[in-house]
């Protein structure tokens, strides 16, 4: 039964996972610039984290469909996401299959901590 209720609530947070908003032309041109720091990797600045955020890819690459994802596109969307907070870099990195999102059988799924580098 509490395996039942842990899928459950795993399904209800993961079923959707909205992609890349909308961004202004300042925060389209500073996507290439957030750092992507993986899980693991220590940041050598200090900083202040903005948000975690999270992002699903289930463009079935190489081939098509909505079979599995592509983590380098998740990638892209968790920058698009970190430019939109203008933050400068997203540190705690990883990704996974994640099954049923988006509509997808395993997409994948990126996620992250936002970050902006403190100024000293």
């Amino acid at each position: 039964m509490k395996l039942l209720i842990i899928v459950s609530i795993v399904f209800a947070l993961t079923g959707c996972v909205m992609g890349a908003p909308k961004l202004t032309p300042d925060q389209a041109a500073r996507v290439d610039q957030i750092e992507i720091l993986k899980e693991g990797q220590v940041p050598d600045k200090e900083y202040t984290t903005i948000d975690d955020i999270s992002a699903a890819d289930c463009s079935g690459a190489p081939y098509g469909g909505r079979v599995w994802g592509d983590a380098e596109k998740a990638i892209e969307t968790l920058k698009a996401k970190a430019a939109s907070l203008d933050a400068d870099a997203i540190i705690n990195t990883s990704c996974s299959a994640a099954p049923f999102v988006n509509n997808c059988w395993a997409a994948k799924l990126c996620s992250g901590q936002a970050v902006k580098w403190s100024k000293t």
